[in-house]
């Protein structure tokens, strides 16, 4: 199925009509948790505790192994439900609709958002991580969970045949990197498809940061299916 957008017809006053269009916009969310304070400090110490024996040691950063989901862990179960329950209002927001109208189905049960994977990174001075997005997730979610410095994320421009002119004069802001600034109970939804980098991290501590890839899941009864199923 296509889905095709119409520019909203406008009418002249007078002389020739016409029209500036600002297309292709990305929504990206920044959401406070509101019980983040009661169980940053839990979820930190579960995620170092673990992280003595599950963790992969990258050149850039550590990450646990395995999905946290998987963890059996109240903290991460909570959080877990909530970034699900907002992301779902976060997809229904910016449809204007319920997601099983969205998308066919008779009723809310027939969809909902499920956590393909999860894991938490760890950050230590220096560390970074470069441009890269999240392959079959319709959502990326990211909450910070502690950091002694900023948490910062950039997000590069999506268009992807921007880098292949570049006239010297800019009006659409093209190439731009936006960095957005987070502190700890944060979470940040945004399109799996969007690239984003780690920029290095400068704090004297660690910053651990928790990530899920978030995808659609159908009952039998709706006929829009992911792709590979």
């Amino acid at each position: 199925m296509i889905n095709v957008t119409r520019e909203n017809e406008t009418v002249a006053t007078g002389g020739s009509p016409a029209k500036l269009l600002s297309l292709f916009a990305t929504p990206v969310a920044k959401i406070p948790c509101p019980f983040g304070t009661e169980i940053n400090g839990d979820l930190a110490a579960a995620v170092l505790s673990r992280s003595a024996a599950d963790i992969k040691d990258l050149s850039f950063k550590s990450e646990t192994v395995g999905n946290l989901t998987d963890w059996g862990d109240p903290e991460v179960d909570r959080l877990t439900s909530w970034v699900l329950r907002t992301a779902r209002t976060f997809v229904e927001n910016l449809r204007g609709e319920p997601l099983h109208r969205a998308v066919g189905a008779p009723a809310a049960s027939d969809v909902r958002l499920a956590a393909n994977r999860s894991w938490a990174s760890i950050y230590r001075g220096g560390d970074h991580h470069a441009a890269h997005f999240h392959p079959n997730t319709a959502i990326a979610a990211v909450y910070y969970v502690a950091s002694a410095g900023p948490c910062d994320l950039e997000l590069a421009d999506p268009r992807a045949n921007v880098e292949f002119f570049d006239p010297g004069i800019s009006f659409a802001n093209e190439g731009r990197t936006v960095r957005i600034g987070s502190s700890p109970g944060t979470l940040l939804l945004m399109p799996g498809w969007m690239k984003h980098s780690v920029p290095p991290y400068e704090g004297a501590d660690v910053r651990i940061s928790i990530a899920w890839n978030l995808a659609y899941s159908f009952s039998a009864n709706v006929a829009l299916q992911p792709a590979g199923d």
